[in-house]
């Protein structure tokens, strides 16, 4: 067994010396005569596909070569590949934004607008997570488009405008915005698969035409946006449907068409449902994925180390008379098998340490069950002791009523009987009560009574109060027994709620007043 795992140690000398040799110890075999052809070629295939893969091998060639001389073409190109490996992979936005300025002075002097246009264009990403500066993030895509039109770069002009687009519309500049992006379109022309690519921006301008109040220019947008969603090609299909269903929905809300644009929303989160389970679903198939291949991986390796040993097994008499080598090598077997116990152990103590994260994890879960438990219960009882409060106020106002009935029948009633009815009415009113129950309900479900007048802006009070009831899933015998009215009083009003919020027959109620 210690004669294998000597040999296992030749063997890997000799792979490491073979190695040496050839001088090739990377991917893209870089060297002092070939590194100024080697980034040009690494920087026009990330500009072609966004690849970042083979940017760190330059980089870290460039930094153990740090003498070497390059011409300022080829400089620049590799700051700027300098700078979007800090963007993309380090994420250190400061560093990078220094990178493409430096670049950029190189760039200058070759008067290389093609790589003008791209530093411009990732200053303003960078510009963007440093200052949230967006109106200089605009000059700057401004300023990248005017460098691809020197060179008639037409792809890049329609990124840079499709960009320029979004951030107009963040700004709330919507003409602006619409501008761009017919000057986006305008470049793309008749390109079937880049309006394909690019069919998000029919979404954009519908919706600065909303914005506008521009309806009929919005739903001449949304009908070519109906019309990719018939194209049986289109990629991200149900994304697009809930573009579709939310740009209707917008342009039913700023025509009042509220029944229509909660059929759109609910289509639309429909939609986003849908995708959110297909990328959930994609998740899952690629972990498989990763897991068989993991498993494929094992047991190639299985394959790989069982030939090797008998390789190895056959090849041990060749090196019988390397007793001195042998015995150095024995030195390093067993300071590297003491490394490998301790690995070993290592191993071992983190499998205990992932056994008791998974014991801790399902205490956690059990807690956290137990505190929504408790906060249920919790809402219950306020909801409770505020109803109740609305009950006595209830009973006052008909006491007070009796008193009146009484006075009426009887002009001489004692002042006493007055002093008391006016006593009970300023106890509390019907509206202080009211605004005291939406603070206390609004504490449980925050922004539910101006969602629930968003959807249905015509609903009265005791409308409102009923929708409470109805969201914290009380039975109509509850409601009726807390307000001192018949069951069927309370089905009616809950019907009539339906009616105002354009429900059907067989809708649920309770399931569209729970997703506010």
């Amino acid at each position: 067994m210690i004669q294998n795992r000597i040999f296992i140690l030749i063997m890997g000398l000799f792979l490491l010396l073979k190695t040496n040799i050839n001088g090739q110890t990377n991917d893209l075999l870089l060297t002092n005569q070939n590194i100024n052809k080697k980034i040009s070629e690494v920087y026009y295939n990330f500009y072609e596909t966004d690849d970042t893969s083979q940017i760190e091998e330059i980089l870290s060639f460039l930094k153990k070569n740090h003498d070497l001389k390059l011409h300022d073409t080829i400089k620049s190109k590799a700051l700027y590949l300098n700078g979007v490996y800090h963007i993309l992979s380090l994420h250190q936005y400061k560093e990078a934004n220094e990178l493409l300025d430096q670049s950029f002075v190189f760039a200058s002097k070759a008067n290389d607008h093609l790589l003008k246009g791209l530093i411009y264009n990732d200053k303003s990403v960078v510009n963007g997570y440093l200052t949230q500066n967006y109106n200089a993030s605009n000059i700057l895509i401004e300023k990248a488009i005017n460098s691809f039109k020197e060179v008639n770069n037409v792809r890049k002009q329609i990124e840079s405008y499709y960009n320029l687009t979004l951030n107009l519309r963040d700004l709330k500049k919507y003409r602006e915005s619409i501008d761009a992006a017919n000057n986006c379109l305008k470049l793309i022309g008749d390109d079937q698969k880049l309006l394909i690519y690019y069919k998000r921006i029919f979404y954009k301008i519908a919706d600065n035409y909303i914005r506008l109040k521009e309806f009929d220019k919005a739903e001449e947008y949304i009908k070519i946006l109906e019309g990719h969603l018939k194209n049986s090609n289109l990629d991200n299909k149900v994304l697009t449907y809930a573009w579709f269903h939310g740009a209707n929905a917008d342009l039913d809300i700023s025509r009042g068409d509220y029944k229509s644009a909660v059929d759109n929303l609910k289509k639309s989160i429909i939609s986003w449902r849908d995708l959110n389970n297909e990328n959930k679903k994609s998740i899952n198939e690629s972990y498989e994925r990763e897991l068989s291949l993991e498993k494929q991986v094992r047991k190639e390796k299985e394959v790989i180390i069982g030939d090797q040993r008998k390789i190895l097994f056959i090849s041990f008499v060749s090196i019988v008379l390397l007793f001195g080598l042998i015995f150095l090598l024995i030195f390093f077997f067993k300071r590297n098998r003491k490394k490998n116990e301790q690995i070993v152990k290592l191993n071992d103590e983190l499998n205990d340490l992932i056994v008791t994260l998974k014991d801790n994890n399902l205490i956690l879960e059990e807690r956290k069950k137990d505190i929504e438990s408790l906060l249920k219960l919790n809402e219950q009882s306020l909801f409770s002791r505020i109803l109740k409060i609305s009950t006595y106020n209830d009973t006052i106002g008909k006491i007070s009523d009796d008193i009146d009935a009484y006075m009426d029948s009887s002009p001489s009633a004692p002042g006493y009987l007055m002093t008391v009815r006016k006593k009970l009415k300023s106890l509390v009113s019907e509206e202080e009560l009211w605004e005291d129950f939406k603070i206390q309900f609004e504490k449980i479900r925050p922004e539910f009574f101006n969602r629930l007048k968003d959807v249905a802006p015509n609903l009265s009070v005791n409308d409102l109060k009923h929708c409470t009831y109805i969201v914290s899933n009380l039975k109509s015998k509850e409601v009726a027994q807390l307000i001192n009215v018949s069951p069927r009083s309370v089905e009616t009003t809950r019907y009539r709620i339906k009616k105002k919020l354009g429900l059907e027959k067989e809708e649920s109620l309770y399931d569209l007043l729970a997703e506010l």
